[in-house]
Formats: structure tokens, sequence, C-alpha cells
């Protein structure tokens, strides 16, 4: 069949590619370019100058004809914007997650069935068709297991979408990139978020949105224990960087973006065993509420047993049989059964 491949620039998609070339598809390699914030040179994976030189290096060595698709407005406009205004409401947002809804499985995967193509991206997951229907399933390598970030897929998107490297272990991923003595086998990793390569968060949105308020920092009685430099700074569960002396150990418990506040205190004070989610999204359909489930509050949390509540007006709660830590709004929570996701949805 004929496939797209969506091709970052890195070992994953490389190999992917690799794989279904080898498999003897017709492959058409695609780069999207996202990003070009102050010229791009300093962009991260998925966007760089480089990762495109890197990603077109690769398709020469397999032999596919490549091609770099130009996304920037509808990153900027569904990623970048939510993401900076995300901080300045208090949130903690995951843009990766709209990333995979918006751009790569929705104006791709657009593209690529014009072309009467399926869809392949260098994702750590797994689709499985059962009597018809399709299971999103996490990576044989739980270790680089990317289900989390991608339980916005419906039946719509997977009957088109494959994971290639989701049955291998990252080691066995770079193996099949030196077999075919590709150029990206021994690129290292980027862990950060592509258009953030620095890390510094909250730098990035006084860039694009410009300096921010100054507020107090306050126990949970409302005592003022010092000053902020913005919410945007803060996360739930945050301990590091409050810098309020007097020995004790405080952890961000909220932020109250309508008082520009920072609410601090004792650990125990980020714990959650039940919220809300926002826009929940499901795969196939939601689980019964008798159903026990496991609910991951962000991607590298083990996960929480637990079930999903649904009220006659169609609101979700997720209520966890124990309270977890750190519970912050704006990150997915994502709803398992074993190893199938379910869906989910954002925590308010």
């Amino acid at each position: 069949m004929r496939v797209v491949v969506a091709m970052s620039g890195g070992v994953d998609s490389s190999a992917a590619a690799a794989l279904l070339k080898e498999q003897g598809h017709e492959v058409i390699g695609i780069t999207l370019r996202v990003w070009s914030y102050e010229g791009n040179a300093k962009c991260g994976s998925c966007c760089s100058p480089d990762d495109i030189d890197d990603a077109r290096a690769v398709a020469q060595t397999l032999g596919i004809p490549f091609y770099v698709a130009n996304a920037e407005e509808i990153f900027q406009d569904r990623v970048v914007n939510p993401f900076v205004q995300s901080y300045l409401g208090g949130k903690t947002p995951i843009p990766c997650v709209s990333c995979n809804r918006d751009v790569k499985f929705n104006f791709l995967l657009k593209r690529a069935r014009a072309l009467g193509a399926r869809l392949a991206t260098g994702h750590y997951a797994q689709v499985e068709e059962v009597d018809g229907r399709f299971h999103l399933r996490r990576a044989v390598d739980a270790a680089k297991d990317q289900s989390y970030f991608l339980f916005t897929l419906g039946q719509e998107e997977l009957k088109d979408v494959l994971f290639p490297v989701g049955h291998l272990t990252k080691p066995e991923v770079r193996a099949v990139a030196e077999r075919h003595h590709l150029p990206t086998t021994h690129k290292p990793e980027s862990m950060e978020i592509c258009f953030v390569p620095d890390g510094d968060y909250a730098g990035f949105v006084e860039k694009v949105a410009g300096p921010q308020p100054s507020g107090e920092v306050v126990d949970p009685d409302g005592k003022v224990l010092g000053t902020h430099n913005g919410i945007h700074r803060f996360t739930v569960g945050q301990r590091k960087g409050l810098n309020l002396g007097g020995g004790e150990v405080r952890y961000v418990q909220r932020l109250e973006p309508e008082t520009n506040r920072v609410v601090v205190g004792p650990a125990e004070g980020t714990g959650r065993a039940q919220f809300g989610l926002l826009q929940p999204h499901w795969v196939d359909g939601p689980p019964p509420p008798e159903q026990a489930v496991e609910v991951r509050i962000r991607h590298r949390h083990a996960g929480a047993p637990g079930r999903i509540h649904i009220s006659q007006h169609g609101l979700v709660s997720v209520k966890l049989d124990e309270p977890a830590r750190a519970v912050t709004p704006g990150q997915a929570a994502v709803v398992y059964d074993r190893d199938r996701v379910l869906g989910g949805g954002w925590i308010v």
C-alpha cells in the first residue's frame, strides 16, 4: 500500500520508513515545518533546519520521495497560542497532545488520504483491529511508550494510522536504522518541547506575551509568605524555586489566576482523589461506571486505579481509589484498561 511517513529527522520515524519500505510498501516521506520563531535556527526537534536536512538524507538513503509541508499557521494557532494561554491561566499545558491531534493526525492525515495513502509515524504505540474496531495499545517498550499522548485518536483516525516501531524496543529501532545505514542511527533524542528547546517555558511565555505581573505566595489560610514574578512560573506539586526561606518544605498546592496568587503548603495538600475531565475523548466509547480502570495523570505517572463517572448532563469525573499527588490542571488524564487506551481528557 501507499504510506506517508511523518519524518521528524529522528531515528524512530527514520526506522519506521525503513521498515515500511522493507515490507514492500510505497513510502513517501513528509516533514512538517511547524515553527520559525526568531528564525527557526534554535528550534528543537521536529522543526529545525538540521532536522529537515536529516529527514531528507534518510529519504535519499532509502530512495523514497521526500517533501516538506508548511504547517506553521496551524501549529501557531492550535499548539503555541494555547500553550501560552494555559500558563497565563494557571494551568500546566502538554502541547504534544494538541500537536498530535490537530497537526499530525488531522492536517497531515488529510494530506496522506488525499494521496490515497495511510499515515505512519515513529510513535511508540500499537494499533490492533478487533472485530472491525480499532484498539490503541501501549508500546512493547514501556520506557518509551507514547500512548499517553495519543488518547485523542478515534476510530476514524486509527483505521488509517500505522505505528511501525510500536512493537520494538529502542535498541531494536536503532538496529533497524543501522541495518539500513541511516544517518540518524545514533542521533540523540530530544526530551524538550520542540519550540522551547532550552526548557525555559516561563521565558518563552514572556517572549510571546510580555512580562507578567508579580503576586503573592500564600499558605492555605491566606497568610502571605512571599512574592512571585508570575504564576506562569509555577505548577502544582512544584517544590523548587519557591525561595520562601524558613527551612520548611512547601509545595505548590494550587494556582489562583483570578487573584494572581500561588498557594503553597505541605505535600499532602497537592493530593486529589476526584477531579473533572474537560473535553473528554474516547477511542471507542467510554467505560461503564462500574469498570475498574487505570488513570495516568501525567506522562511519567505509573497510573492509579479508579473509575470514570459520567453525569446525566455529560460531565465526566475521575474517582481514584486513593488520592494521587500533584493532580495538575491542564495536564491530560489518560484512562487505560490494562494496555489498552480507552480515552482521556484535560484535568480541571
